[in-house]
């Protein structure tokens, strides 16, 4: 079922994962995560947690075939860099890769991943705030070599009017967010010491 051959794909999940994504927002900006350093490792394990579930869709041929430079737009590695900085430990959670066995399912999930890229400016200023960089700690916020915009332009523009399932990748862009959601739940205990 596509649906959106004259709206845009990017433009039609952004309507139907409003509510979604705002639970998100809502969760992270309650949980003050860049009010300290103790408080920004919580974020950086729930950005770890998540980018390594996602991390194999970056390498798949079927989205490449739709986003040409989609594997060098992986940030898990960049997230890791960011824990050794910081001294961050690896948790001890088990990796959870989402079942997204078409091409139009795993649009879904790299939809929140790179749309993320776009709200990282914003971090990146707080991260600063305290002390971290795009060279020490907050790696992974860092804009793209060619810019945020561009970034976020080049993934929206080939999967816009590509042939894919609208109602697969709205599944599975909501299936995303609350995958990072359920994340913040189980790390904000780590939050009280905090």
């Amino acid at each position: 079922m596509t649906l959106h051959s004259q709206t845009g794909l990017t433009s039609v999940l952004r309507q139907y994962t409003h509510a979604a994504h705002e639970r998100l927002d809502h969760r992270m900006t309650g949980l003050d995560l860049f009010s300290s350093h103790e408080r920004y490792t919580v974020f950086l394990v729930v950005q770890y947690l998540f980018h390594r579930d996602v991390s194999d869709l970056y390498a798949r041929a079927d989205v490449a075939a739709l986003v040409p430079d989609m594997n060098s737009r992986n940030r898990l590695e960049l997230v890791e860099r960011d824990m050794q900085d910081l001294c961050v430990p690896y948790p001890m959670v088990r990796r959870n890769p989402p079942v997204a066995g078409s091409v139009s399912a795993a649009i879904g999930w790299l939809y929140v991943a790179e749309g993320s890229k776009l709200g990282a400016n914003i971090l990146a200023k707080r991260a600063q705030d305290m002390g971290l960089t795009e060279n020490f700690g907050a790696r992974h916020l860092a804009p793209d070599a060619q810019g945020r915009a561009y970034g976020w332009q080049s993934f929206k523009a080939a999967v816009d009017h590509a042939p894919l399932d609208t109602a697969i990748c709205i599944s599975h862009a909501e299936a995303a967010f609350e995958r990072v959601t359920q994340y913040l739940d189980r790390c904000e205990p780590y939050l009280q010491a905090a």
